[in-house]
């Protein structure tokens, strides 16, 4: 099945299927109905991103941070539980 491209389109429609868009794509700003995105979780809000930009792996800023904070404080958080279980 061949790919699906977005359009330029003369009204707000969605690019993919001609509906009547929604809003933007937070990834690349084309305009998308609901059925045509799909909601991911960002730092402090859902984002909708098309599917397009999901199958080219799009990820929110926001868990691009959470990734690098949060995986050092888990590791740091595992160290102590061993060291604490290795002590008794």
């Amino acid at each position: 099945m061949p790919h699906a491209e977005p359009f330029s389109p003369d009204d707000l429609y969605c690019v993919y299927c001609h509906a009547p868009a929604a809003g933007p794509c937070a990834a690349c700003g084309a305009l998308c109905c609901g059925d045509c995105v799909e909601l991911i979780m960002g730092l402090i809000a859902r984002r909708a991103v098309c599917r397009t930009c999901l199958a080219q792996g799009y990820r929110p800023a926001g868990a691009r941070v959470l990734l690098r904070i949060g995986a050092p404080v888990l590791a740091v958080l595992a160290l102590l539980l061993l060291l604490a279980y290795a002590l008794r």
